[in-house]
């Protein structure tokens, strides 16, 4: 018996729709859009046309023949394998997405079909565990056949999305003693592909691209036209200095962080723009539940396994730590990515460059004058009490916001990956410490270090000229290795 029911017989509209579908090779999930699949059988980033077609075919026989998600499972390694594809994701993940999406879809298209005979149209909620409230906002909603809303709001509205439409007539409402719904106004908010930066509106509660009816269906011609006069995805993607991130906070990505990195003095832009076309060093930004290891890790890994490339146990030891209240990101010599906990409020866009560099010069000014709040003394440096401020980050927090400190902490990360590529220089006890954290240890003081040299240059080289030619070496060096020690 197949996993995902969608009718105990063979559904002749939803294996219709289908097969009147055209192969149309593609990059990535966004390349077709929208209506667009109405038309087009697309799996992301197959490009050529015999695996296309073979994908084709498999999704076919489940329609038509009700064949089960474990089946498909099966023919998805054979097909990969028989191409040599490369993909990204778990075997099981991206199985389970084309088989689940081609099914509903076909189902809804022949529903869609079937529902032209009736005058009115009820949604209802899929009765998921965890619903979407959205969707379950609009549950027993009926509306005219006719209104716009059901243009957009037509299921599947989402990845995963189980809702379902049932047709009425004026006697079958009178009968159940239901009435119409009003016409609700659909709201819409601003979506950024952040793989190539285009711009999309999205209705709100819809997953991006799925605000269309399964049913209706455009010239094929047209839509193949529409599809290939795309440039190349290489050709599409903004210019960026930072490569990508995996952000669990819309506020929150790469394209904030690098709008960041541009507003650094040129030369420290260049540096850090060198290091990372170099290493690709990748970003996790994470919400503090999830970088603990229960269940919020537990449900992001699949997604960051993808992302980093690893298999989905592996990647939780690479984002999760066991304190992670005190933990505000982490890195390892063993890592190419670095992470960071934001919270669901924060916004990279309400970051203050401005602000940042002033305050972070501000705290060489206190390091300089041994004026910063926190009172230390080093064991290996005697008769000598430091006053510094905890961390930059701290600091810019403290004075900014927080939405400027994950900027910080960023920076203060990928310090550590440079230093890993330097080889791990040992920071001389001529040299002085830039804040109190930065006298726990030699990585500590090389990362705030970097972070210092990053946001106030200028500052740095006149209070200490040897600390700023140690880390201005170091990243040259980290530049061209290849190694890492710690």
């Amino acid at each position: 018996m197949p996993s995902a029911q969608y009718g105990s017989l063979p559904f002749k509209p939803a294996i219709a729709f289908y097969r009147n579908k055209l192969n149309l090779p593609s990059e990535r999930w966004a390349d077709v859009w929208k209506a667009q699949h109405n038309v087009a059988f697309t799996v992301a980033g197959a490009t050529k046309t015999d695996l296309i077609a073979d994908f084709r075919l498999a999704v076919d026989d489940a329609i038509a023949n009700g064949k089960s998600l474990s089946w498909f499972k099966s023919e998805f390694k054979n097909i990969a394998k028989k191409h040599g594809w490369e993909y990204n994701g778990s075997p099981g993940w991206r199985s389970d997405v084309i088989y689940q999406t081609n099914m509903r879809q076909a189902y809804n298209a022949g529903r869609y079909e079937q529902l032209q005979n009736f005058e009115f149209w009820r949604y209802a909620h899929g009765d998921s565990l965890h619903p979407r409230q959205d969707h379950l906002f609009h549950d027993q909603r009926i509306l005219p056949k006719t209104d716009p809303w059901w243009q957009v709001w037509f299921p599947q509205n989402g990845w995963g999305c189980k809702c379902k439409v049932f047709g009425e007539s004026k006697r079958s409402l009178k009968r159940k003693g239901l009435t119409l719904s009003e016409s609700p106004k659909i709201e819409r908010y601003e979506w950024v592909d952040k793989k190539t930066g285009e711009v999309h509106q999205v209705p709100k509660g819809i997953d991006p691209g799925f605000d269309y009816s399964p049913g209706q269906t455009s010239h094929l011609k047209q839509v193949k036209k529409e599809v290939k006069k795309k440039p190349p995805l290489a050709e599409r993607l903004p210019k960026r200095i930072v490569p990508s991130a995996f952000s669990t906070v819309r506020g929150v990505d790469a394209a904030g962080i690098d709008n960041l990195v541009k507003q650094l003095p040129d030369k420290q832009q260049k540096e850090l723009a060198d290091f990372l076309k170099q290493k690709q060093t990748k970003t996790v930004f994470v919400k503090q539940t999830e970088m603990g290891r229960g269940k919020a890790s537990q449900k992001i890994a699949p997604d960051i396994a993808a992302y980093l490339g690893v298999d989905d146990f592996y990647a939780r030891m690479q984002f999760t730590t066991r304190q992670p209240k005190y933990v505000g990101g982490f890195t390892s010599v063993g890592f190419e990515h670095v992470v960071v906990k934001v919270s669901a409020k924060n916004s990279l866009k309400k970051a203050n460059m401005p602000g940042i560099l002033k305050e972070s010069e501000q705290v060489l000014e206190r390091s300089q004058t041994n004026t910063g709040p926190a009172e230390f003394t080093v064991r290996n440096r005697p008769g000598k009490t430091y006053k510094l401020d905890w961390t930059i980050s701290d600091a810019v927090e403290r004075v900014d916001s927080d939405n400027s400190a994950v900027f910080v902490t960023w920076l203060h990360e990928l310090g550590h990956q440079v230093h890993y590529y330097a080889g791990a220089p040992e920071f001389a006890n001529t040299l002085s410490f830039v804040t109190k954290y930065g006298a726990v240890n030699k990585f500590e003081s090389f990362a705030e270090s970097f972070t210092a040299y990053m946001l106030a240059p200028a500052k740095l080289k006149n209070w200490q000229p040897e600390l700023y030619e140690f880390i201005e070496r170091s990243i040259q060096t980290a530049i061209t290795s290849t190694e890492k020690k710690r």
